[in-house]
């Protein structure tokens, strides 16, 4: 096996799910269960022909991730193991949602090296997870967080979502304090937004205001406190020493390699995307062909203003020596306006920055 010693984070990309959730827009496969060892049997050729890279974290995303067979991870497992070179204790992640996690599902995973698992629970409140289009409820997601603790897990997320139409500040509270109260060493943060693809938007559901979004934006990372949590980036809260690795790497603009369904990928000069059709994906994995969609070469000033961008998300900032001289100006203007800060060399978003990043981001592109 060649080796390359540039350190990647590899992306999985697990399409299936039971059914397709009222806000997502993500690329997935509904009912197509009976295609799961097709597509496994795919990304083991994917695997094979990215050998020879080093890894730096793995994470298996989706889609459901867990609503594959035991048989499946353990084929998957075994070829990334052959075919890349990793560290004995390399952070290793699952996402999965309540439904599809029992003890001794949760037990095997750990066996086969995985150390980390993002638990989709979303909300502690029946009715909101109703108005979601979830497949679990409450007494199931509480059920699947003790499986994975009676299992072993002792690095957990749980994504938490907010923004519901019509949410008061008091049923945000109990949201918070019951998902913060089980535990867990992660949290995950995610606005209700409507996207063209999802339900959601093609019935046309509307958002709260945008003033009562970042009254409640702010109540979450201050309850969050209380419970241990400490804010490293925009949507991300963990205790000491459980940031997630993985996706530190995305926002540092390290290289990552995405195999699967529109799995994307970067090796720190070219960003490349993967077919989103399932079909696609197994006729060109099956005829030898590539299953790049496109890519795009980015220019050197495109690359040090995706570092700034990233950078911003998080509480650390970014070294103002790698700001592009042309922004100069702009994030000079954001400083004035109390959106930037500049402390000891470091460019950082302010409390009033973070409730607009996406809008500064915007305009400094």
């Amino acid at each position: 096996m060649q080796k390359n010693f540039m350190n990647f984070s590899l992306y999985v990309h697990i399409p299936f799910c039971s059914r397709k959730c009222l806000f997502c827009s993500f690329v997935i496969a509904v009912g197509q269960e009976h295609r799961r060892e097709d597509y496994v049997n795919a990304l083991v050729k994917e695997i094979k022909s990215n050998n020879g890279k080093n890894l730096q974290t793995i994470y298996f995303g989706g889609g459901t991730p867990s609503m594959l067979d035991e048989n499946h991870f353990d084929q998957l497992m075994h070829e990334i193991r052959k075919n890349f070179s990793y560290e004995d204790d390399i952070e290793i992640t699952i996402e999965a949602n309540p439904e599809s996690i029992n003890f001794e599902k949760a037990k095997f995973l750990k066996s086969l090296g995985i150390n980390r698992v993002s638990l989709g629970l979303q909300s502690m409140n029946d009715r909101f997870l109703k108005f979601l289009g979830r497949n679990h409820d409450v007494a199931m997601a509480q059920e699947a967080y003790e499986s994975l603790r009676s299992a072993g897990f002792e690095n957990i997320n749980l994504d938490l979502m907010y923004a519901f139409p019509g949410q008061t500040t008091q049923e945000l509270e109990e949201d918070v304090r019951s998902i913060c109260s089980m535990g867990s060493q992660h949290l995950s943060l995610y606005s209700l937004t409507i996207e063209p693809n999802s339900r959601f938007f093609a019935s046309q559901v509307k958002l709260d205001q945008d003033e009562k979004l970042a009254e409640h934006y702010l109540l979450i990372a201050h309850l969050s406190e209380e419970y241990g949590f400490k804010q490293y980036e925009v949507s991300n809260f963990s205790k000491s020493g459980f940031e997630s690795a993985h996706n530190k790497n995305y926002w540092l603009g390290g290289p990552y390699l995405g195999l699967g369904l529109g799995a994307h990928g970067f090796d720190g000069k070219r960003r490349s995307w993967n077919v989103p059709r399932l079909q696609d994906y197994l006729e060109r994995i099956n005829q030898e062909k590539s299953v790049v969609e496109d890519f795009e070469d980015l220019s050197h000033e495109q690359l040090a203003m995706e570092k700034v961008l990233f950078g911003l998300r998080m509480n650390e900032g970014i070294a103002c020596e790698l700001i592009p001289a042309t922004r100069h100006q702009k994030i000079d203007e954001f400083v004035a306006q109390g959106f930037l800060c500049k402390d000891q060399g470091m460019l950082k978003v302010t409390n009033q920055g973070r409730l607009v990043l996406d809008e500064l981001s915007s305009r400094l592109i």
